[in-house]
């Protein structure tokens, strides 16, 4: 079975507690899409008059999913600091957008966090997980669980990875934890060591972290890897000297990425708060120029 088609399919046939906070589920269409718009950005924590900006402008552009990169929340064992978030991010599920987040150090403690996973997603639990939009594979990974060779996530994600790499057009990673940044934090070695070569052996297009409440974008062994860590939580300096090298782009400002799908190619611009681009690239599926 198609997998895009078997995740629409479920997507209509069911109703899952993430979809009953106000996400209509799209309808299921006898040919993928192929046509979309996707945004990523994170590190919400805290910032919450930045927070509503964003999802304000982010409903105007009209996308079937928003990715979120981790720290929801300030503290996730708060109720209170959960029901907020929620206040804040009602738009995007009134207007039928599913909201797909990876768990930040921040969204650790209680059951907050896995509250908030929307359902259905095609493989994984509600810590690390994957689903298929149109001819798009979104793959959000727990930086918290142990993801190194032989860890149960670890052999999921390259079971999940072989399988994408033969079904879907692009596939998408995101969580917490950047293997490279320029920010406060700097890179991880160990998703360097563990996540970046199967990210490498199974093509992904590009992968999204947070972590860093900045804005960087990097090219390292063919895969693009970008930090929108400026949801609203307070910013950090960017520290070129932490491995920046030429062709990167990075800042410190609040920010958000809108991805749009057009087939063999994805069109990515960041925007800062008030609206200018940050950035801007284009992704293409291998053998193809220009869309």
């Amino acid at each position: 079975m198609n997998r895009g088609w078997s995740f629409l399919a479920l997507l209509a046939c069911c109703a899952p507690v993430g979809l009953a906070r106000g996400a209509a589920a799209p309808r299921p269409q006898a040919k993928l899409k192929t046509n979309f718009t996707f945004v990523v950005y994170g590190d919400t924590r805290g910032g919450y008059a930045v927070h509503r900006a964003i999802v304000a402008d982010i409903v105007k552009l009209h996308p079937v999913l928003v990715l979120q990169t981790g720290d929801l929340v300030a503290d996730g064992r708060s109720a209170r600091l959960w029901r907020i978030y929620d206040q804040i991010v009602a738009p995007l599920h009134q207007n039928h957008i599913l909201v797909y987040p990876a768990r930040g150090n921040h969204d650790l403690g209680g059951n907050g966090y896995e509250e908030h996973v929307t359902d259905p997603f095609t493989s994984g639990t509600k810590l690390h997980y994957s689903l298929d939009y149109g001819n798009c594979h979104f793959v959000s990974l727990d930086s918290f669980e142990k993801y190194g060779a032989g860890s149960p996530q670890y052999k999921w994600l390259e079971s999940d990875l072989a399988a994408a790499d033969k079904a879907s057009q692009h596939i998408f990673v995101f969580f917490h934890v950047s293997s490279w940044s320029v920010g406060l934090h700097g890179d991880s070695l160990p998703a360097q060591k563990w996540l970046d070569p199967l990210f490498e052996k199974y093509h992904v297009r590009a992968v999204f972290s947070g972590h860093d409440h900045i804005y960087y974008r990097t090219v390292r062994n063919g895969i693009t890897y970008v930090v929108t860590g400026g949801g609203g939580a307070p910013l950090y300096p960017v520290d070129a000297g932490k491995g920046e090298i030429t062709g990167d782009v990075a800042e410190s400002v609040h920010n958000y990425v809108v991805c749009k799908v057009r087939g063999n190619v994805i069109v990515v611009t960041a925007y800062r708060l008030d609206g200018s681009v940050l950035d801007d690239f284009t992704l293409h599926a291998p053998g193809t120029i220009g869309y």
